[in-house]
């Protein structure tokens, strides 16, 4: 079995780190800006599943001047990663147009919603309530939501591999 995914959010967000952190188990600091995309593979064994599946992982660039491009990347996927910036609204009020955007493409897909950056919040600075977050993740028909970082690792192997499981069990 072979699932497309592709990895969608504002320049910045932290998607290619995810990726590293999901990958590697390591934290990379300062890798560039993704040119149009970046393409990976993995493969994952998920609980009840013979076989191993595999991952074909699309990190796409979220600046605006390749959005006529990313049209072509989405052909085929099966899952889709919204990602935006805890600490940067304008990342998530974006997602609706990162939605919008995916489903000129595709109709029938799985995804997950994903807010980057916990170790740069606490209580007192969050910017992002959780009545919003759930308003959103039903708005995106995504399967779940979570807060991750990107840096120390929390909740990346998690969003993956529930995405993967929604996946499956749709199909």
């Amino acid at each position: 079995m072979l699932y497309k995914i592709c990895i969608v959010g504002n320049f910045g967000v932290g998607k290619t780190t995810l990726l590293h952190q999901y990958l590697e188990r390591r934290f990379t600091p300062n890798v560039g800006s993704t040119i149009g995309s970046n393409f990976f593979v993995k493969h994952i064994k998920i609980s009840n599943v013979r076989n191993p599946i595999i991952l074909q992982i699309w990190d796409l660039a979220g600046q605006e001047h390749f959005k006529w491009v990313r049209h072509e990347f989405y052909k085929g996927a099966k899952g889709i990663v919204y990602v935006f910036d805890l600490t940067r609204r304008n990342t998530f009020e974006d997602l609706i147009n990162w939605k919008n955007e995916i489903e000129k493409v595709l109709t029938n897909y799985s995804s997950v919603l994903v807010g980057n950056k916990l170790d740069l919040i606490n209580k007192d600075n969050k910017i992002i309530q959780d009545e919003d977050s759930e308003n959103i993740k039903k708005q995106l028909n995504a399967c779940a939501y979570y807060e991750t970082s990107a840096k120390i690792g929390t909740g990346v192997q998690e969003f993956f591999l529930k995405l993967v499981s929604h996946i499956y069990k749709r199909l």
